[in-house]
């Protein structure tokens, strides 16, 4: 239940729990929890001071005009009231984004580069960020509040995902509410005539959601779609109105929803980054900053990877690439955007975008693990999910035996290039 439904339906003589846990407490107010507090023999609070701060939006008090109440304060959480006094635990491992572009944003800028993220053992375009510019798109401004191009081309995009990707599911998330209601009207007009369409975004599927800023926390979807929607109007007049974003904690909603996505997610937009500049609320700052970021990692996609040996590896994965090149393969070392890579992942010489192998040693980042239960098998087992094939090199066995080692390895990888 809900706070308030606690407080409905449960007579406070009647119950008293064992354990109480709060979950998404960030969008809690400190006076909602209190009924449940007060149940409770033990409360376990969870949740993050980065994501969606209580606003009146959950009271459903608030305006249909996005932009009415953007200047609103949001209030005080019951998270941020537990901190004061309660011993904290910080869950630091990542493992919803299967593309490290996905997460890497956010993790800089509001968590201070501390989560531990996990690279992909494939380098694919139709993974990570990526931006698709509506030119043509026109900002309908007052009751309106939508931009029928985006629309249109949200729409097109969802048909493509239903025909090419119908296995992954699929969220939409639109900047105001009228774009993301404006949005769901035009899918369910489709859909009378696409059988397909209509099944895959029934009311009732786990595969499929539209939703806005304001109550998408706690959504996930394979591929997610960010319809910023405000832009230039008819006139060629870019007003400065961005709805709940450019709000106090526009950059908490922004963090929620730019994390929602699993493998793929494509922000459609009529601008660019450069149109946000002299607007200095921290949402659109964040907001610009992230448009930046999509366009460098989207830059760095068409670029052509060199393999490198850094030199702030050990010399024993040092030792270890120059073996594998000298056998014709090529190799990246470091691999991963978090504080923990992998050592070297091997390419796969039939498609360069796939590593066929990562090798893990007892170097710098094995030893960065407090625990053999983290080091030895969690991160394995997190690697292997995401389909990585998991090699370990102890640098002892190296040493002694170095010959036996490189031919260890070889036939694990001619055994791996069959498998391919």
């Amino acid at each position: 239940m809900n706070p308030l439904m606690v407080s409905e339906y449960i007579p406070p003589e009647l119950v008293l729990f064992d354990v109480v846990i709060f979950d998404e407490a960030s969008q809690i107010r400190t006076e909602d929890a209190i009924s449940s507090v007060m149940r409770a023999k033990q409360v376990i609070v969870v949740g993050d001071m980065q994501q969606m701060p209580p606003s009146s939006f959950f009271s459903g008090i608030t305006s249909d005009d996005d932009d009415e109440n953007q200047n609103e304060a949001p209030y005080e959480s019951f998270l941020a009231e537990c901190g004061k006094f309660m011993k904290e635990f910080t869950l630091k491992w990542h493992y919803r984004s299967q593309d490290e572009s996905l997460i890497d944003f956010s993790n800089k800028k509001f968590y201070l580069s501390k989560l531990v993220t996990f690279p992909s053992p494939v380098r694919d375009k139709n993974r990570g960020v990526c931006f698709h510019h509506v030119r043509d798109g026109v900002y309908e401004p007052g009751k309106k509040g939508q931009n029928i191009k985006e629309i249109e081309t949200v729409t097109e995009l969802t048909l493509c995902h239903v025909q090419q990707n119908i296995n992954l599911s699929l969220g939409i998330i639109a900047f105001s509410k009228k774009q993301a209601s404006a949005i769901q009207k035009k899918i369910e007009e489709l859909t009378q005539d696409n059988d397909e369409l209509a099944e895959f975004c029934r009311d009732d599927s786990e595969k499929f959601f539209v939703k806005n800023l304001e109550n998408v926390q706690g959504d996930e979807a394979d591929v997610i779609i960010l319809s910023f929607g405000y832009g230039r109007d008819k006139e060629g007049k870019f007003e400065r109105k961005f709805g709940p974003i450019n709000s106090q904690g526009g950059e908490r909603r922004l963090n929620v929803a730019i994390t929602r996505a699993k493998h793929k997610l494509i922000l459609v937009a009529s601008i660019t980054p450069d149109m946000l500049s002299g607007v200095y609320s921290e949402g659109v700052i964040c907001f610009k900053e992230y448009f930046e970021y999509i366009q460098q990692v989207e830059r760095e996609k068409t670029e052509e990877t060199i393999s490198l040996i850094s030199s702030s590896n050990s010399l024993l994965v040092q030792d270890i690439a120059y073996a594998l090149q000298k056998e014709g393969y090529e190799v990246e070392t470091s691999l991963g955007a978090s504080s923990y890579p992998i050592d070297l992942a091997v390419k796969n010489k039939q498609q360069i975008n796939e590593f066929i192998l990562g090798i893990e040693c007892d170097g710098f980042t094995y030893n960065k693990y407090s625990t053999a239960r983290d080091r030895d098998r969690l991160r394995r087992m997190v690697l292997e999910k995401m389909n990585w094939q998991i090699h370990r090199i102890w640098s002892k066995e190296w040493y002694h035996n170095r010959d036996a080692q490189i031919k260890l390895l070889l036939e694990l990888l001619k055994q791996l290039e069959v498998q391919k």
